[in-house]
């Protein structure tokens, strides 16, 4: 579907201390994980739950004119299968070398799936014309989540 609001708009995609709320609906807490996602607004970066009982997204649309919303939707990746090998040097890990820190990012656990939707062309999903808002498209993705955020500010406070 072409969206006259989508060709229209012009938004800027959220700068690094932008807070953007795409783990879960502000309002009511619904998250990434159930079966409808998360809308995440794209002028203000508001999360909201797109489905009843409480559309949150739509309510959220209406009041501040913010049509364009990036839908996030998470599922867990199945298991990953080992080799047949019953012995106890293949359930063994590789000799540890040297100890390292890393941020574990849910990346490596999920599946997401996005689309662009527009509330003011009630709610459907947005399949073309939306080159002048990849970019905030694109940055919503990889922003850093709000509670994330908050607690980088929380250290670096300290």
């Amino acid at each position: 579907m072409i969206c006259q609001h989508a060709l229209a708009a012009s938004l800027a995609p959220p700068s690094s201390s932008t807070p953007v709320y795409k783990e879960e609906c502000t309002q009511c807490f619904d998250s990434q994980d159930t079966p409808e996602g998360v809308d995440v607004c794209l002028s203000c970066f508001n999360g909201g739950c797109p489905a009843e009982p409480h559309n949150h997204a739509h309510q959220h649309s209406m009041k501040s004119g913010h049509y364009l919303t990036l839908n996030i939707r998470r599922k867990p990746k199945p298991p990953v299968a080992h080799s047949d090998g019953d012995d106890e040097d293949s359930q063994r890990p590789a000799k540890l070398t040297k100890l390292e820190i890393r941020e574990h990012t849910g990346a490596d656990d999920y599946e997401y799936h996005t689309f662009v939707r527009c509330w003011g062309c009630s709610g459907a999903r947005v399949e073309s014309g939306l080159e002048n808002i990849e970019p905030t498209v694109s940055a919503v993705i990889r922003a850093v989540e709000a509670s994330k955020g908050h607690e980088i500010k929380a250290w670096a406070e300290e």
